[in-house]
Formats: structure tokens, C-alpha cells, sequence
């Protein structure tokens, strides 16, 4: 059967061209070039170009690994990359090598590199660095993967996924949630080490005027004795919750509760409607011998999670009180000094946290003939037995509401002095990880990462901090977005006061090249969405010509 069919005039490019020219901005495949292992005589098409597809991809496509070739034949290879390049240069197994490339040339190194060329070239200043990891779970058994750098294994799953093997990764980004550092570990490392090796990472780095400008921000994962000895020898300031296993929390805790009027009022910290207000008291305390500075806050808004664990303590103590003074009142006792002596003590041992216990003597006949007792029953019949009975009143409501309040407060630490950053900036500080929270949420996605079948941990470990790459270019383009400060039309919201990446990639996910007759590029989008086009370019200060200009590259670098 003969179908007539012609080749589509058209090619979907989205926005990947936008994060194109970014990438050729900071310079991102020279880079990667100098840095990755390759014969220029022997490779037609570079690493660096390779791998920057993937990023692509990553951003713009999510295809499997296997699958990236096959999505090239509808799109413009030659603007997603450079000129001259076709779908058949960017087979799997080519990809793979370019994947088994940054292995061995240290992908660390290399992410670190593009990082700085990004701050560099953007002209981003240090500041606060926020850092956090997260887990990443992969399908198969990975059984070479034994004396590998990065292995995947089984560890505590964040995706609540335990059955599974997986890699942790590890970002640290400034205010603006631009990377700076970032790794991929085995997935049975704690966040405890990975601290320690974040730290070493940014003492060996940096210079110690670098060093001196950035606040280091975490989790409570960061506060270890060798991790804070890290962090005084390389002179780092940082800030970061106190855990509760530490006694000097017990110390500061009832320090701001005995002085009630050093509760200093701080309002809300967070940017949204119903946000929490908030109180500190400003306290200082010593861990392994060195003094640091510890504030102790408590909000309006109780924790749910605390509030559900007292209220089980309360209940759980409630039943074991129950069960304890009805086998008290079984027992039986000859005369009434006994049993009060036998109540005294019960009631020095039970240690009834919450509930307030009363008790008494009563005394009880006791029939010593079976049967059923005589209407007017002898004398002899009958005698008193001495028993106690006790009485568990509820807790009172105050005290309840009291005890939440304290067990809702919490500590933070940090060796930023009070002239530097109060205890409001403190705490907004600590909080703002939203940054690095949003890059997760694209880490994780399951279109591209889930389905790569690729055997080896060492690209595995590649392909992450390929991801990282992506993270880095996504945030630059939403960075250089919101400080251009210019409100962008959207259909489906009007305007765009605070873009993501995310919409970049949405509004323009239909664009399209098309050829017209003479032969030139021309840009194809739905009338709706070239306002919002043209006001992207102009917040991003590129030319319209990124989609129909293939950039040229020279030769290897």
C-alpha cells in the first residue's frame, strides 16, 4: 500500500535554545573540553558538546538515555548544539562515552569548574550558602559496583522508597539558589559525612577572604563534634539548628523560660498570609569547650507533630496508670496501717509525669463462708479487709498548652556575632531553603532518571552530575529573570511577576523552527505566546537570532 508521505518543514526546539546561549555564555563546553579526557583527531564531535545535549535534554526533553537519538531526528540538532551537527553524532553509545569521559576526569572537579565560571561570568557575590542533600532511587542491582567511587546501596530513602538502591546528592547554593558546590555519594552515606566532606571541599577551594564572606547554612545533620571542630579551624561562620540530643539545649531552653521577659517580639519572617509570628531569647552556651551563640525561639503556631507526640505520652501513661492502681486494688490487707503503708509507697514509685494520683484506705467486709451470704449474717461470717483506692484525675488543660509551647521551641546555633545578623535575620536565614529545596524537586524527576539503563556506577555517578549541570543553568536563567525585574505576560496567569525556569520551559515548550523559501530559520509560535517570548528575551538580554542562528564553534580548545 503506497501512502504519500514528505519530510515535516518544522523541527520543535522549546527553550532549549535559551539555555543554550547560557551555557555558550559561561563558556560551559570549552570548559569541559580542556578538562575531559578526548582525541580531537579521533572524536568528530567533542565531550563537552555531548554532554551538553544531555543537559539539554535533561532540561528541556526528559528522554532515557537510549532514547535521546530517536527524540533528535524531530528537533534542530544544529541549534540545540552547533552547526554541522546531525542526530546520528549523538547515538547512546556515543553518549555513554562521553558519560565514561567525565568519570575519569573527575566530574566533581569539572562541576566545580563550571560553577566558578558561572559566578564569574554573572558577577554573583558569596553571601549565605545554603546546603541540603536528598536521595535519588535507581532500578537494578549494580553488583560491579563494588570499589567504585559512588556506589549505589541501600540507605535511609528520602523518596520513602527503602526497597530500592539509591545515590545521594548534595547541593549548596547562594541566596539566590545559584550552585556553588555540589556531589553525588553512595547512597549509604549520612548527611553527617557529607558535611564534613562539603566543608574540607569549600577550606580547600576558597581563599580565607572567600571563606570569611560566606555564612554556611544546614540542617541539624551539620552539628558534630568533628564537623564544628572543621568549622573553627577553617574559620567558618555558619548557622544551623542545635539537635535536642545536646544538654546544653535542656540549659538554654530553661534559661528563656525562667527569664519570661527576655522574649523578644520578632512578627513574621515568612512572606505569606497566616505566617507564624515568632519570639527569641538570645542565650550562649559551650559545646566541646568553645562558646557559641544560641537562640531560642518559639512561635504562635504549635507543631502538629509534637502536639500528636504528647498527646500520646499523656494517653500511653494515662493506660499504664489504670492498669497499675486496678492490680493495686485487688491486693488485700489485714489491717488499715498496713495498707496505707503499702499506698504510700505505690504512690513514690509509679512517677505519674502528667496526670495528678490521689488515693485512700477503705475498709471492706469480706464473707469467710462460701456460698450465698445469710440475710442477717453471724458475727463470725464476716471480716474487714483493708484495701486502697485510687483516684487519676486529668491533666490539666494549662499545664497541657504550657508543655506544648516549650516542647515547640527550638534552638538555632551559629558564630555569626548579634551586630552581624539579629536574631529575626537569624532565623529568616535558616529558613529560606527554599532555594535548594526547588532544585531537589527537579532533581528527582522521574521522566529522565528513573529509566537511563546505564549498568555502570560510574556513569551513574556521571550522569548525576550531569543533572547538577542542569540545576546550574536552570538557575542562572531564573536569576538573570527575576533581577531584571520585568513582568513578563503569561495566558495562563496574565503576568509573570517571579519566573521560574520551570515556566520558561512550559510557555515555550511548543516553538518550533521552520524553514522558509529561501532557506532561513524562521521561529513558529502560537500568537498567544510571542509576547511572552520577546519579554523572556528581553529580561534575558538575548538576541532572537539564538533560534535561528546555529552557533559556530572553532576547533578544540
Amino acid at each position: 500500500m503506497k501512502i504519500p508521505m514528505v519530510e515535516p518543514s518544522s523541527r520543535t526546539v522549546g527553550a532549549a535554545p535559551i539555555f543554550r546561549h547560557m551555557a555558550d555564555e559561561i563558556g560551559m563546553v570549552s570548559l569541559m573540553n580542556r578538562l575531559l579526557p578526548w582525541d580531537p583527531h579521533q572524536c568528530r564531535v567533542s565531550p563537552g558538546e555531548r554532554i551538553l545535549l544531555l543537559i539539554l535534554d535533561v532540561l528541556a526533553g526528559k528522554t532515557p538515555l537510549y532514547r535521546v537519538s530517536d527524540r533528535l531526528v524531530a528537533t534542530d540538532v544544529a541549534i540545540l548544539v552547533g552547526a554541522g551537527r546531525r542526530p546520528e553524532d549523538f547515538t547512546d553509545d556515543s553518549l555513554g562515552r562521553a558519560l565514561d569521559k567525565l568519570a575519569r576526569a573527575g566530574p566533581a572537579k569539572v562541576f566545580s569548574a563550571l560553577a566558578m565560571a558561572a559566578y564569574t561570568h554573572e558577577n554573583i557575590g558569596w553571601g549565605t550558602m545554603h546546603w541540603d542533600s536528598s536521595s535519588r532511587s535507581l532500578e537494578g542491582n549494580y553488583a560491579s559496583a563494588v570499589g567504585a567511587p559512588v556506589r549505589p546501596a541501600y540507605g535511609y530513602s528520602k523518596d520513602h522508597r527503602p526497597d530500592l538502591k539509591q545515590i545521594l546528592m548534595t547541593l549548596l547554593v547562594n541566596r539566590e539558589g545559584v550552585p556553588l558546590f555540589g556531589s553525588i555519594a553512595s547512597g549509604n552515606q549520612s548527611d553527617k559525612t557529607l558535611n564534613t566532606a562539603m566543608i574540607d571541599q569549600l577550606a580547600q577551594a576558597l581563599a580565607p577572604d572567600a571563606l570569611q564572606q560566606l555564612i554556611y547554612v544546614a540542617d541539624s545533620a551539620l552539628v558534630t563534634g568533628p564537623n564544628l571542630s572543621r568549622l573553627a579551624d577553617a574559620h567558618l561562620t555558619f548557622i544551623s539548628r542545635c539537635p535536642e540530643t545536646f544538654r546544653v539545649v535542656t540549659i538554654v531552653k530553661s534559661a528563656a523560660w525562667a527569664a519570661d521577659d527576655t522574649w523578644q517580639p520578632l512578627g513574621t519572617v515568612a512572606h505569606r498570609t497566616q505566617a507564624a509570628s515568632y519570639w527569641a531569647s538570645e542565650q550562649t552556651g559551650e559545646i566541646a569547650e568553645r562558646s557559641y551563640r544560641l537562640v531560642v525561639y518559639r512561635s504562635n503556631t504549635l507543631d502538629q507533630r509534637r502536639m500528636r507526640a504528647l498527646d500520646h505520652e499523656i494517653a500511653t501513661e494515662r493506660q499504664h496508670l489504670t492498669r497499675q492502681a486496678r492490680e493495686f486494688a485487688a491486693q488485700s490487707f489485714a489491717c488499715q496501717a498496713d495498707a496505707q503503708q503499702a499506698l504510700n509507697r505505690w504512690q513514690t514509685e509509679i512517677h505519674a509525669q502528667w496526670h495528678p494520683v490521689s488515693g485512700a484506705v477503705v475498709a471492706r467486709p469480706h464473707h469467710t463462708r462460701p456460698g450465698r451470704p445469710r440475710q442477717t449474717p453471724l458475727p463470725t461470717d464476716t471480716i474487714t479487709t483493708w484495701h486502697g483506692e485510687i483516684q487519676i484525675e486529668a491533666i490539666p488543660s494549662d499545664r497541657r498548652q504550657q508543655e506544648l509551647e516549650r516542647r515547640s521551641t527550638f534552638v538555632l546555633m551559629t558564630t555569626v556575632p548579634r551586630e552581624r545578623l539579629s536574631a529575626r535575620d537569624l532565623l529568616r536565614e535558616y529558613k529560606d531553603q527554599s532555594p535548594v529545596e526547588r532544585h531537589f524537586h527537579f532533581l528527582k524527576d522521574p521522566l529522565f532518571v528513573d529509566a537511563l539503563y546505564v549498568k555502570k556506577p560510574e556513569r551513574v555517578e556521571a550522569l548525576g552530575y550531569v543533572l547538577l549541570m542542569a540545576c546550574l543553568l536552570y538557575s542562572l536563567i531564573e536569576r538573570r529573570l527575576r533581577q531584571a525585574a520585568l513582568p513578563i505576560p503569561s495566558p495562563s496567569r496574565r503576568v509573570l511577576t517571579r519566573p521560574t525556569g520551570h515556566e520558561v520551559v512550559r510557555h515555550l515548550q511548543s516553538l518550533q523552527i521552520l524553514h522558509d523559501a529561501t532557506g532561513e530559520r524562521v521561529i513558529a509560535l502560537p500568537t498567544r505566546l510571542q509576547p511572552t517570548l520577546i519579554a523572556m528575551l528581553t529580561a534575558l538580554q538575548m538576541p532572537a537570532t539564538i533560534f535561528t542562528k546555529p552557533c559556530v564553534r572553532g576547533g578544540p580548545d
